[in-house]
């Protein structure tokens, strides 16, 4: 029955509030309740009315209206702190980052209602704004424990960037922004939620201490033979050998139909050519691969455990980089080819993120 009511709750909530790439605070998503001290503040006014009626006393009337007069102004003092401003999320909306690192997404406070010569006066300002991030689930533990507190704008603009700790991997929608606020007197708190639209791409954790690179391979990690370890025949002796079989230096082969006129080497393909041989072009074999080959096959010696193989090659990926290397990435059903450079790692990072999606109900 709980767990019913809570379900119906949040989607009465997420109804209330839906995911917008900004806000305006106004009376209808601005809230307002008595804090504890303001529920013993109303408890002293009751006493103290009680004790004014059973005593006659005038200035007993006095001090507990003057202090329930107070209190009403803090109410709108409270509401207004944070009525009328407008939060937007500033730069992209799609932010990355490991798993476990604090992540700062940057927001944009406007106060964009002009006041007149009244309002004005009695306007006390935007103090004490205190932002944080939530999540609506509370199986898993996020944010922090201290808000980000701010004063916030008035008639004009404030950047800020509260702090948020993703725990799992994986894209995910921005958690949700608790505004609250407490000014002047600390006896009400005003607050509203929003649930901005845009995206987070949390890559995995790199593992703390992993292997060294995987060796010069192919995808399953199987060392490539160097040209002087490959198996050749018998060496012939040089005056058995005919003028084609002479030493050439590399980029150079035997004429085929298809090769063009432009690629012959005609100067040497002459003195061949007189002694029996064949046309000489030129073929500049590809270079050898300089680069690693980081496989999801070679992370095996961690079993079943999806998360710390992603790990390792997140690991893998970041070692790569800072030594120089290229590098390719080879995950299930997915191969980035070699590459190298910033650009690189975040495709690769961005591919770790995605792969193997996570459970969908413990999105927030």
């Amino acid at each position: 029955m709980a767990s019913a009511w809570r379900a119906r709750w949040q989607r009465w909530w997420q109804a209330r509030h839906p995911r917008s790439p900004s806000t305006l605070l106004t009376q209808r998503n601005v809230y307002i309740l008595p804090t504890s001290a303001g529920w013993l503040y109303a408890a002293l006014l009751v006493a103290l009315l009680l004790g004014s009626i059973n005593y006659q006393l005038n200035l007993g009337y006095l001090l507990t209206f003057l202090l329930a007069g107070s209190g009403v102004v803090a109410l709108h003092a409270t509401h207004a702190t944070i009525r009328g401003l407008q939060i937007t999320a500033a730069g992209a909306t799609l932010r990355q980052g490991h798993a476990g690192d604090v992540l700062e997404l940057p927001l944009r406070l406007t106060d964009p209602q002009p006041r007149g010569a009244l309002a004005r006066a009695f306007f006390l300002g935007r103090h004490g704004i205190a932002l944080r991030w939530t999540r609506p689930d509370l199986a898993i533990a996020s944010g922090h424990a201290e808000p980000l507190a701010i004063d916030g704008p008035e008639q004009g603009e404030r950047e800020a960037a509260p702090a948020w700790t993703p725990l799992r991997r994986g894209p995910q929608p921005w958690p949700t922004l608790h505004i609250e606020a407490r000014y002047p007197l600390g006896l009400l708190r005003a607050w509203s939620l929003w649930r901005p639209t845009g995206e987070l791409l949390v890559w995995p954790t790199p593992e703390a201490d992993p292997p060294p690179l995987p060796v010069l391979g192919d995808e399953v990690g199987e060392p490539l033979a160097a040209p002087d370890e490959a198996a050749s025949p018998r060496p012939t002796p040089p005056w058995q050998r005919r003028a084609t079989e002479l030493p050439e230096p590399d980029g150079v082969r035997p004429w085929r139909d298809g090769d063009r006129p432009s690629q012959v080497l005609w100067r040497r393909s002459a003195r061949l050519l007189d002694h029996g041989g064949e046309l000489l072009v030129r073929d500049l074999q590809p270079p050898p691969p300089q680069g690693r080959v980081l496989a999801w096959r070679q992370t095996a010696d961690l079993g079943d455990d999806r998360e710390a193989r992603l790990s390792r090659l997140c690991a893998w990926v970041l070692q790569a980089e800072r030594a120089g290397l290229r590098w390719a990435l080879v995950l299930p059903g997915l191969r980035l080819p070699e590459a190298e450079g910033p650009a690189h790692r975040l495709a690769c990072l961005d591919a770790l993120a995605r792969a193997f999606p996570t459970d969908p109900g413990a999105a927030p």
